[in-house]
């Protein structure tokens, strides 16, 4: 079983032809334990963890096809992940990485894994992290840990007690599981669905570009704030109020960044906000990078009216353009379009030919919130106190949430000089007795990447059968 290696690449072809030193599109997932982080413990975990994802134990590759077209492909690294003790993290596709697209770092009482998106995405990263904390806290607390999650009534903190009514499955994957073929086969090799019927959507308007638009000077530092909010006060606001996490947050950013542009002429917020493809594409197993980003725009009608009818038509733009047709067709429309890339045939032409898509995408939202879902990281969330993400995007202003402990952590990644947009987002939360806490300021920390177009590690070979991915795909 060769778990995908050394084939076309095919849905990871965005990251691959965009990414470089300036655009890393790395990613950084942060768990603050309760304990500091025993290093050596950590490292046995890693391996143990490293053995449950054959399908990540590789390094990046470049060959032909008879056509001489470049690609990308995965090819085996049998040399370990990388623990490298201390925040800073590693380089990737690098030797300081092994090679590897992800790594880890730990320090104090921190683990951070560190993936290149083009990999993985947050729910496969997700896997890795309760697959490592698993593996960690066996080690670490308690060699009797439960794979399951357990939910106890309030008040009882009697996390090892197992019963059919307190107990349900946090899919925590580990060494020696049979690795379905679901987890690491592409659905971009698959054939597009012949019968698809999206739902037509409205025009989008012309939105802020923060990074031309901005009221504040825009820096080339990004700065992390990490804010703290109840998960429990959260999700009873939510319940009652006909909106979701992300769609809330997503709302409040929006009616900040409106309140700082009253001038309707400069365009309108507009939220990229990201959402897994694999329950519509029909692989909810798949470990490749499968989110797509929706649209939700505070129209300028939508400016005067109150909070609650706000949410409500955010949820309603939320169930048009995630309906299952239109989530799959944007996916192939991303297929396509690298398809059209590949005319180009080499890949060092096609990354110059994407690099200018770079003001589009820029102009195409006036920001970015992710949140991926509850953590769910199983019994070993109790050794857990808080976890945070970061992400390197093209946007002046980024959001990525996470839930973990009973704390929703939301992570704001900012270009700006000062905290104008910050405070008019926290200002939001004030507004609707939603109770907070800057937990930590700091300078954005995730992975830099190799030039990986020209290091020699990365092999160019000719495919004297041709390119098996072309057929794939065909």
């Amino acid at each position: 079983m060769n778990y995908n290696k050394g084939k076309k690449l095919l849905s990871e072809r965005f990251y691959l032809t965009w990414a470089g030193e300036q655009m890393s599109w790395t990613v950084r997932m942060t768990l603050k334990m309760r304990d500091p982080v025993d290093g050596d413990l950590l490292r046995k975990a890693v391996e143990s963890t490293s053995q449950r994802y054959p399908y990540y134990q590789v390094k990046l590759g470049i060959r032909k096809d008879t056509e001489g077209t470049e690609y990308f492909v995965y090819e085996d690294n049998s040399d370990p992940w990388v623990v490298n003790e201390g925040e800073k993290p590693v380089r990737l596709i690098d030797p300081e990485s092994n090679n590897h697209l992800l790594a880890f770092c730990f320090w104090d009482k921190y683990i951070a894994l560190d993936f290149f998106h083009c990999l993985t995405d947050g729910t496969g990263a997700y896997n890795i992290l309760r697959t490592l904390l698993y593996e960690y806290s066996r080690r670490r607390y308690d060699a009797t840990l439960s794979r399951e999650r357990i939910s106890l009534p309030k008040g009882v903190h009697v996390e090892r007690i197992l019963t059919p009514e307190g107990m349900s499955m946090a899919n925590i994957r580990v060494a020696g599981d049979t690795i379905s073929s679901k987890e690491w086969e592409d659905p971009a090799a698959q054939a597009k669905p012949d019968q698809l019927h999206p739902l037509p959507l409205p025009e989008r308007p012309r939105c802020i570009n923060l990074s031309t638009q901005a009221k504040v000077t825009v820096n080339e530092a990004v700065e992390t704030v990490n804010i703290l909010v109840e998960e429990q006060k959260m999700m009873k606001y939510v319940s009652s109020g006909d909106t979701s996490p992300a769609t809330l947050v997503s709302l409040l950013l929006t009616r900040a960044i409106a309140r700082l542009h009253p001038d309707t002429t400069e365009g309108v917020p507009m939220v990229a906000l990201a959402i897994n493809q694999r329950p519509a594409l029909g692989c909810p197993q798949a470990g490749q990078t499968l989110a797509a980003a929706l649209r939700l725009t505070l129209n300028n009608e939508m400016r005067g009216m109150d909070l609650e009818t706000q949410q409500t038509i955010f949820r309603g733009m939320v169930a048009l353009q995630s309906n299952e047709d239109n989530v799959i067709e944007s996916f192939w429309q991303t297929q396509n379009t690298q398809d059209m890339f590949e005319k180009i045939p080499t890949i060092e032409g096609r990354h110059q030919a994407m690099a200018k898509a770079y003001s589009v995408v820029t102009s195409a939202a006036t920001t970015c919130v992710s949140y991926v879902g509850k953590a769910n990281l199983g019994a070993a969330e109790q050794y857990v106190s808080e976890m945070y993400t970061e992400a390197y995007t093209p946007y002046v202003l980024t959001i990525e949430m996470s839930a973990v402990g009973g704390t929703f952590c939301i992570s704001l990644m900012q270009r700006f000089a000062d905290d104008t947009y910050l405070e008019a987002f926290l200002d939001e939360f004030r507004q609707i007795g939603m109770d907070y806490r800057i937990a930590m300021r700091h300078p954005m920390m995730v992975a830099p990447i190799a030039d990986y177009l020209s290091t020699t590690d990365i092999r160019l070979q000719q495919c004297a059968t041709g390119c098996s991915g072309r057929a794939n795909r065909l």
